[in-house]
């Protein structure tokens, strides 16, 4: 019997030993899976600082290039409207050019006694005037007249050949 509780004490003492191995073990497994987690931990936030960083240049470049387009776009914006101002101005200069022109040319009609558009315009509007009043009365009469006139005209081109006749003959 001593040979089994020895036996048993040995066994218990086995298996109290494989017991503290296996806790043994188990804190050691968990120790590391810390110091690994937090070295991963650690790890990881220097690869997110690395990636910020990256990103952030990125980022900064593309707000460069876009800026620089913006300028560019603005410069090219700036210069077209600078050449439709001087087409603008040139345009002024040329109406003002254009109008002394005139100006002179009427000068120069003026003096020789040249009519002006107006001025056959307001003679125009005057005969019209005139051949409205005139119109009125010359209807009735021309009428009853029209017959005489047409043998007036007749004999008038008669006469004229003669006339011409005694002209040459003298």
């Amino acid at each position: 019997m001593a040979k089994k509780e020895s036996k048993a004490k040995q066994r218990v003492s086995e298996f109290t030993e494989q017991l503290d191995s296996v806790f043994l073990a188990g804190l050691g497994a968990f120790a590391n899976a810390q110091k690994m987690g937090s070295e991963t931990f650690e790890s990881l936030v220097k690869d997110g600082e690395k990636f910020r960083k990256e990103a952030s240049k990125k980022t900064e470049k593309l707000i460069d290039e876009v800026q620089d387009s913006v300028r560019e776009m603005r410069d090219d914006a700036e210069s077209r409207a600078e050449g439709l101002l001087d087409r603008v101005r040139d345009r002024s200069k040329l109406t003002k050019l254009q109008s002394a022109f005139d100006k002179r040319v009427a000068d120069a009609m003026d003096r020789l006694n040249v009519p002006s558009k107006n001025d056959i315009g307001k003679i125009n509007k005057k005969l019209d005037k005139i051949l409205k009043a005139i119109e009125p009365k010359a209807k009735k009469p021309v009428a009853k007249k029209a017959p005489a006139k047409k043998a007036v005209a007749k004999k008038a081109p008669a006469a004229k050949p003669a006339a011409a006749s005694e002209t040459k003959a003298a």
